[in-house]
């Protein structure tokens, strides 16, 4: 059986949802009577368990909505009996102006979903959700409409990762290979392979599609990422995929984890994490002890020279190289001596770029 608090909220959006419509349409008239009605028609549909409430608990959740909501409900009389409806220009519990009853429609699917909790996919269902109700205005707002704005922000996809998306997530599941042109880095150059995607990352520069490779061309198989914005092209039909090739197995979560960021291109099974220690001014330390620069730091940390020196396990590639610059003098590697050379000369390049170009 539904809980009382869940029927609660059903309850006002069921509410809502009827004021709502009696301010946008004249023709539509809302007495207690009728709203007591309709909402006991819906709560016995959502569950034909559910007991229908009284009158009296009908005009408490009207009082309790102006109250929890600031909602402005006006009572007008025809015929002798009161109806109800929001007061013309003004804003009801929600803010999506979903007609009808879609709010209470919404309202079940996301209850529907929460019978899952637990499962794999949890952590992303619960941003879900709390960005839906956000948006949908499912969440009561004080706020005048001049500011309400989104209060969830996750990176957008773009046109072409809305475009590949729901692809590759099918391939990947189904696990069918794809007939796939893409261009590296978004330049004249295109590559054509038959591409087994495995797993889809979500990084802040975009969508990431991590999998297996077949070059018919020069008939070579090899782990590739490519950026969903570098697609031009995905197709499924007449792949040319040889017959009883078997994948073998890559553990991608590994590789993953070994690197502050994926970047797109051929794998390669040589590069190996390794140990590396930075020093970190205290100032910018603070940040790192509550939210750690990356997976493997040690939190078993020395205090050195005004900083903190830190202990890290990975793969030492370009995106770490980006990480330990741009905290200027505020950031230093330690060790290993490669490592520091590397640093050297990239920072020697970013400088002779700046030289002055003509005259002192």
């Amino acid at each position: 059986m539904a809980s009382p608090e869940r029927n609660v909220q059903l309850r006002y959006i069921i509410l809502d949802a009827c004021m709502a419509q009696a301010t946008r349409e004249e023709s539509v008239v809302w007495t207690k009577e009728a709203l007591l009605q309709e909402v006991n028609r819906q709560l016995r549909e959502d569950n034909p368990a559910t007991k229908p409430i009284a009158m009296r608990t009908l005009e408490k959740d009207i009082v309790d909505m102006e109250t929890t909501y600031g909602l402005n409900i006006v009572r007008g009389r025809i015929g002798g009996k009161v109806h109800f409806a929001y007061a013309a220009g003004s804003d009801g519990m929600h803010r999506a102006n979903l007609t009808d009853n879609e709010g209470a429609l919404a309202h079940r699917f996301m209850q529907a979903m929460d019978r899952f909790k637990g499962s794999p996919a949890w952590d992303w269902w619960l941003r879900s959700k709390s960005a839906l109700q956000g948006q949908l205005g499912l969440i009561g707002s004080r706020l005048p409409e001049a500011e309400w704005k989104p209060r969830i922000v996750h990176p957008p996809f773009s046109k072409d990762a809305r475009r590949w998306y729901e692809v590759l997530v099918r391939a990947a599941y189904e696990r069918t290979p794809l007939r796939m042109a893409f261009a590296p880095g978004m330049g004249d150059r295109l590559e054509r392979v038959a591409f087994l995607p495995d797993q889809l990352i979500h990084q802040e520069d975009g969508v990431f599609a991590l999998g297996s490779a077949w070059d018919a061309e020069i008939e070579a198989f090899f782990h590739l990422i490519v950026q969903l914005d570098e697609i031009t092209s995905l197709d499924a039909v007449a792949v040319n995929w040889p017959e009883g090739l078997e994948t073998p197995e890559f553990h991608w979560e590994g590789y993953v984890a070994g690197r502050m960021a994926v970047t797109p291109g051929a794998v390669s099974d040589e590069e190996q994490s390794v140990q590396v220690r930075v020093w970190v001014a205290n100032r910018l330390a603070q940040r790192f002890m509550k939210e750690p620069m990356h997976g493997s730091q040690d939190m078993r940390i020395e205090h050195a020279a005004e900083g903190v020196i830190f202990n890290l396990s990975l793969v030492p590639d370009a995106q770490f190289v980006r990480f330990a610059l741009q905290w200027g003098s505020e950031f230093q590697v330690l060790e290993p001596d490669e490592l520091r050379h590397e640093l050297r000369l990239a920072t020697r390049a970013a400088s002779d770029r700046y030289a002055p170009m003509f005259g002192p």
